[in-house]
């Protein structure tokens, strides 16, 4: 009778393939942890694009309805007022048929500062929650003079607005978004005779 012969994987073998298991175990995992970092970064930065689109176009459109409204004691004309924490002015709303105030206020903060918007007498609500690093709008009345005339011309209002949003936690910098806003209706009453 012959002796039978087992082979087996000797001590040495068997380390050697758990290394090389755990290597390419490590990298994997290495490999997946940074691709979802960087989707939940791009993905943040995608919802901050939107969140700072919808907030510039919702003021665009208020600020092409913006109208010059006698103030409702009969004084002068209400008009657009810009404070760093605060934007106001008169809209006409043909849902309402009538003039509404209209009011953009920014709450600054340590973590990130937000953005308020109260149209009328509705409750305040928030458009930008504690993503704003840093937020400036500033209104630039010009008048172009025509050449022969002594004191007629264009005036012409633009309110300039620069808005810096920041993810909420990540230490990436903030970026800036940068527009100038020409109120329409406002500039049409104001070059009206």
């Amino acid at each position: 009778m012959k002796p039978c012969k087992t082979q087996a994987f000797t001590l040495v073998e068997i380390l050697v393939v758990c290394g090389i298991v755990s290597v390419f175990l490590g990298t994997a995992i290495l490999l997946f942890t940074n691709f979802r970092r960087g989707y939940s970064r791009s993905e943040g930065t995608a919802v901050l694009l939107q969140d700072g689109a919808l907030f510039i176009a919702r003021l665009r459109t208020d600020l092409n309805n913006a109208v010059i409204a006698p103030d409702s004691s009969g004084g002068a004309p209400a008009q657009l007022s810009a404070t760093p924490d605060q934007l106001s002015f008169i809209v006409y709303s043909s849902r309402e048929a009538r003039t509404m105030p209209v009011v953009y206020r920014y709450l600054a903060a340590e973590n990130g500062g937000s953005i308020f918007r109260r149209e009328g007498s509705e409750k305040e609500r928030e458009l930008i929650k504690d993503r704003v690093a840093s937020l400036t709008w500033q209104t630039e009345l010009e008048r172009f003079l025509e050449p022969e005339s002594t004191g007629s011309g264009t005036v012409r209002l633009s309110i300039g607005l620069d808005i810096q949003l920041k993810m909420r936690s990540g230490d990436e910098k903030p970026f800036t978004l940068k527009t100038s806003i020409f109120p329409a209706r406002l500039n049409r009453q104001l070059n009206s005779p």
